[in-house]
């Protein structure tokens, strides 16, 4: 049995805590009765509570009978003793669907039972799972309330959810089963003291009637085995889109160096996630509409779209749209197939189409039709978005059917209005497998969702690890060089030097600096002095320096002044997911801007490259205006080589700052470690 299987197929389920009375116990009872009247559920159900004889013509059980799966919904005082119980009776499987454990202070539900003897468990604090196969419904919220529907009937899909708040568990379903593609299973965690969010990603990934994953998280503490599985995901060419919850939480860690200050928790799950190869996003509504354009559009779109509309100024708003995502919008001014139906009168002679294709309100559904065939034999346009508006009057219900049949491309539409038509115009296209949006903004950014999972896989390589290795002799430059040396960075020319005599006469420009462990940032504590010119100027550096020094408990020390692009490259540890390397911007204006991409330790040069390519400085690493163009292969090299001999047990943090690129050359101009202790 797959470990999730208990949960979402199981042969015999006992709901304990319904109430004639109703109570959230009877909610969830009577949602898996009415599954089962159905015939959609096939388990036998149990209904457990010793103080009533039946609750909706269900005979009630003193006790726990013998079954596979327990769903307890009672108040928290009980809930330890039917754990008990169902551990002892052998069950496979719990669903704690109590609350009142940490998620309010008080102590773990797996603490007071430490052992579940190889039974799982689902939450505490959790509203269960939905199986739209099986037909397993745990939720408690009602299908109808005061005579509405309350929620819709379960609706087939191949979208997998797993959520960690129950609640929006369940209006996920509400919005997927009401108007998207439907779901495969919904999975809610609640605190996710045994089956956490990266089994149930293993789980979905290796299930047949999943083809994408949709999951709503505030972080992970499971760290590199949730990158494992998400990265197994999209192997089996499976997308997975990450909504991440509590993004503004800034979370900065009280630390030395200017990497571990810029790196907050939300940033570090957000750039390991998409290096595993999730798309991740920080709103309700763009989780949803890329999960229904994972779920329909099954081939890569390219990245040269043709915008077919019968409203200008809506293809000027998705035109702006694409342009801003980094999708282009070839012109189409020559194409002979839009010219001669322009011709023919197929499509109303005064129809611009340069791209966007602006077939005027005249257009009917032929009209559209006939531009759409013409776009889908077009070999510059690789996928389209299109814009019929209902509110023109040729246009009916039968347009999206005619675009369906001629469909060859990936297609997202855009049907703006909240009226009658627009909302069945909507869902007539999404029954077709055509995902349609209130917007051209939300349909572009569907689009792009469905291009960013196809053009990124993933670089996670599953069960990575570094090698570590790297040996240091203290925590400052000076006790550093060899070791930066032996990563494949340059080590400018230094020396000791107590006046002008300890530094050579050809050794100018030069920097002079203050060592000593107190120093943190050098800049500011005015114990840098760069630019030295001569001896007289030495002299007179190491005169205004040295009382630093001494006050310190430190020494002075120089260096040959380079110059170049100042970049960073930083080593800290994570809570969660380990080593995390950081490239960016350098000097002592690193936090201030901002410009710097991380990922989890150890990187390949690809990877390093892939960083570096992501900096919004890098053209200044290109020959920018004549600068010297960096030797990138060499520059990734030592990156990589960096991220994996600095993940070393002894290593807290390792920071290179700055790191000058001067052309071929990359030094290694100034470095701190933070040691274990």
């Amino acid at each position: 049995m797959r470990s999730l299987d208990v949960f979402l197929n199981p042969r015999s389920i006992a709901v304990v805590g319904p109430s004639p009375h109703g109570n959230l116990g009877t909610a969830c009872l009577e949602n898996l009765l009415s599954m089962k009247s159905e015939g959609v559920l096939k388990a036998d159900i149990h209904c457990v509570n010793p103080n009533y004889p039946e609750v909706l013509g269900t005979p009630c059980e003193p006790d726990l009978p013998q079954a596979e799966l327990v769903v307890l919904i009672v108040p928290t005082s009980l809930t330890v003793d039917y754990l008990r119980m169902a551990i002892a009776k052998g069950y496979e499987g719990a669903i704690v669907i109590s609350g009142g454990f940490g998620e309010v202070g008080g102590r773990r539900l797996k603490d007071l039972i430490p052992d579940l003897g190889g039974m799982r468990m689902l939450g505490p604090n959790t509203l269960g799972v939905v199986d739209t196969y099986s037909g397993v419904f745990t939720f408690f919220a009602p299908f109808r309330k005061g005579g509405r529907e309350n929620l819709p009937r379960p609706k087939r899909g191949s979208l997998a959810v797993i959520s960690q708040s129950g609640q929006l568990g369940v209006a996920l379903y509400d919005e997927l089963c009401s108007s998207g593609p439907g779901v495969r299973a919904i999975v809610t965690l609640g605190n996710a003291e045994d089956v956490n969010i990266a089994e149930s990603v293993e789980y979905f990934a290796q299930d047949p009637l999943t083809s994408a994953i949709l999951i709503y998280a505030e972080g992970s503490s499971e760290g590199r085995s949730l990158m494992d599985a998400v990265r197994r995901a999209r192997e089996n060419g499976k997308p997975v889109i990450f909504l991440l919850g509590g993004v503004t939480q800034v979370g900065k860690r009280a630390t030395s160096s200017h990497t571990a200050s810029v790196l907050s928790s939300s940033f570090v799950v957000t750039q390991a996630l998409r290096q595993a190869g999730a798309y991740v996003v920080s709103s309700l509504e763009d989780a949803l509409d890329a999960a229904k354009a994972a779920v329909m559009i099954k081939s890569d779109p390219g990245s040269r779209i043709a915008v077919l509309t019968n409203s200008g100024g809506q293809g000027v708003l998705a035109a702006d749209a694409l342009s801003s995502m980094g999708f282009t919008l070839p012109d189409l001014s020559s194409s002979q197939r839009l010219i001669a139906l322009k011709s023919s009168g197929a499509i109303p002679p005064i129809s611009s189409i340069a791209n966007p294709i602006d077939v005027t309100g005249g257009a009917g559904d032929d009209g559209l039709f006939a531009a759409y065939s013409a776009l889908m034999e077009d070999s510059s346009v690789d996928s389209v978005l299109l814009i019929p508006t209902h509110h023109a009057l040729p246009i009916t219900l039968g347009l999206p059917a005619k675009i369906a049949a001629a469909r060859a491309k990936p297609t997202v539409v855009s049907e703006l209005g909240s009226s009658e038509l627009a909302e069945l115009m909507r869902a007539a296209y999404d029954s077709l497998g055509l995902p349609s949006y209130p917007s051209s903004e939300r349909a572009a950014r569907a689009l792009h969702a469905v291009r960013w999972l196809a053009a990124n896989p993933g670089t996670w390589t599953v069960g990575r690890s570094a090698r570590g290795g790297l040996e240091v002799r203290g925590e400052l430059w000076p006790d550093l060089v060899d070791a930066l040396a032996s990563m494949g960075f340059d080590v400018p020319e230094w020396s000791w030097v107590g006046s002008s005599g300890d530094w050579p006469d050809d050794g100018y420009p030069a920097v002079l600096k203050v060592h000593a462990p107190s120093l943190v940032h050098k800049t500011e504590a005015g114990a840098v002095i760069v630019g030295i010119r001569d001896a007289r100027e030495m002299d007179e550096a190491v005169r205004r320096l040295a009382p630093i020094a001494r006050s310190a408990s430190g020494r002075l020390y120089a260096q040959r002044m380079v110059r170049g692009v100042e970049l960073r490259v930083g080593l800290v540890r994570d809570h969660d997911f380990g080593c995390v390397i950081d490239v960016g911007l350098g000097g002592v204006v690193t936090e201030l801007i901002g410009d710097h991409s991380a990922r989890v330790a150890p990187v390949t040069e690809g990877e390093a490259l892939e960083m570096l390519s992501e900096l919004r400085l890098r053209p200044l690493l290109e020959g920018y205006r004549g600068m010297p163009r960096a030797d990138m292969h060499r520059l990734s090299s030592a990156i990589a080589a960096f991220s994996d001999a600095a993940c070393s047990p002894g290593i807290s943090e390792l920071e290179v700052n700055p790191l000058i690129v001067d052309g071929p050359r990359i030094y290694a101009v100034d470095a701190r470690a933070s040691l274990f202790k």
